[in-house]
């Protein structure tokens, strides 16, 4: 029994529950806890960055050229972008076919007021935007900037800039391969904090919105949760016939990982544990460390989902029929819009305000109505986007000739 409690996933069971019973019981004390989830994300993205640009530049340096690395790179934008198209039809039909805007009262917003504006989304002034994000200001702030556009940059630089000068980068290669396990380590120790933070995460958002949270809201979520499952099972039944990995064992083996984000809502705070659970199913640390990252990027499929499951369950409530041509119009820009959002709590709410923003048949003010549930909805976006990362990455190791294990062992006990 004792060896059963010190398991981080019985820990986070356990500090979810008693998260929604504080929120329940004592909403304003469980509101009060809303700085344990706050403070275990901020903790989980400091070590982002620094992880991103040593795993990258080691992928590169283990690749030993453009080429190898090249083709990786290649093949990842392959199957984000199949992921992503995929993504966005689970989300049209299952929202087609439950329609969970149907028969929603909304409340009408001042014409007057800039809810886009006032609730920070970002503002696209042409294609260059995408480019100008990409580049930092200088080398070290693409490291405290936020943003994992500018550390995929820097870390590109520094791990072809490595292979130009050869042996003279060497001893640079093995001080970032060191630095890599140390990270890893200071990971370690913050990882045990995930059960207070889940407890605290979980707590706030009960304690401010209710068990039930919005009932009128409630059938999109659920919608949302149905073409999400229906993407994970089109996934895994790919990772199973394909890599020949079982499903079942699939999450077992990230069970851990998947209840932390369920607890944080966020994806991020799980990247390094899912790096290297990844390497022991047999997938290349080079090809991990391409394309884990730049999966965080550009393979946000649970953002794709809730982008047009949002969008069609806001036009339904406003009463507004969307002809074939515009919700077409609407898929194409959500294929870009859907990689402006980050693996954090929130970016998704974002991403809707910008693709809301750039296209006049929804008014962006509208989607105010969903901030109550954006907590529960950010979990179920964060959750599939985790798991279409671990999809993805098993499938392009695969096509690269990997040989994955198909029956994994029991997940080692997670140290006191």
């Amino acid at each position: 029994m004792k060896r059963i409690a010190r398991q981080l996933y019985v820990q986070m069971i356990v500090g979810i529950v008693a998260g929604v019973l504080i929120g329940h019981v004592w909403p304003a004390f469980g509101v009060g806890l809303a700085p344990l989830g706050i403070a275990f994300v901020k903790a989980m993205r400091m070590m982002v960055p620094p992880i991103l640009f040593c795993t990258i530049v080691d992928g590169i340096v283990a690749q030993g050229g453009a080429r190898q690395t090249g083709s990786i790179v290649a093949r990842a934008l392959i199957v984000f972008l199949a992921i992503t198209v995929l993504a966005l039809l689970c989300g049209l039909l299952v929202a087609g076919l439950l329609r969970p805007g149907t028969g929603l009262a909304m409340p009408s917003v001042p014409p007057h007021i800039d809810i886009g504006r006032a609730l920070g989304a970002r503002q696209i002034d042409g294609p260059g935007d995408f480019l100008l994000r990409m580049v930092p200001d200088t080398f070290f702030s693409a490291f405290t900037a936020g943003d994992v556009l500018p550390v995929l940059f820097i870390a590109g630089l520094v791990g072809f800039g490595l292979l130009r000068i050869g042996p003279a980068g060497e001893p640079i290669a093995r001080a970032i391969r060191g630095l890599t396990q140390l990270q890893f380590a200071i990971f370690a120790f913050l990882i045990r904090a995930a059960p207070i933070g889940a407890f605290g995460a979980i707590a706030f958002t009960v304690g401010t919105y209710g068990v039930a949270f919005i009932g009128s809201l409630g059938m999109l979520a659920v919608t949302l949760l149905a073409a999400c499952i229906l993407l994970l099972a089109i996934l895994l039944t790919a990772v199973r016939l394909w890599a020949g990995v079982s499903p079942i064992a699939l999450l077992r083996h990230f069970r851990e990982e998947l209840l932390i984000v369920l607890g944080t809502s966020s994806s991020e705070v799980v990247l390094p544990r899912i790096m290297s659970k990844l390497e022991t199913l047999g997938a290349p640390p080079a090809i991990v460390g391409i394309v884990i990252p730049l999966g965080y990027t550009l393979n946000l499929a649970g953002t794709a989902v809730y982008l047009i499951v949002a969008t069609l369950f806001l036009a339904e409530a406003l009463h507004l029929v969307l002809s074939p041509t515009q919700v077409a119009t609407y898929l194409l820009v959500m294929l870009a819009t859907s990689k402006t959002a980050a693996g954090v709590t929130g970016s998704g709410f974002s991403a809707l305000l910008l693709t809301l923003s750039l296209l006049p048949d929804v008014p962006v003010g509208a989607a105010a109505m969903l901030i109550a549930v954006d907590r529960l909805l950010s979990t179920v976006r964060a959750l599939t986007s985790g798991l279409a990362n671990v999809s993805a990455t098993l499938l392009i190791a695969r096509w690269g000739g990997a040989t994955l294990t198909p029956v994994l062992p029991p997940p080692p006990a997670t140290p006191a």
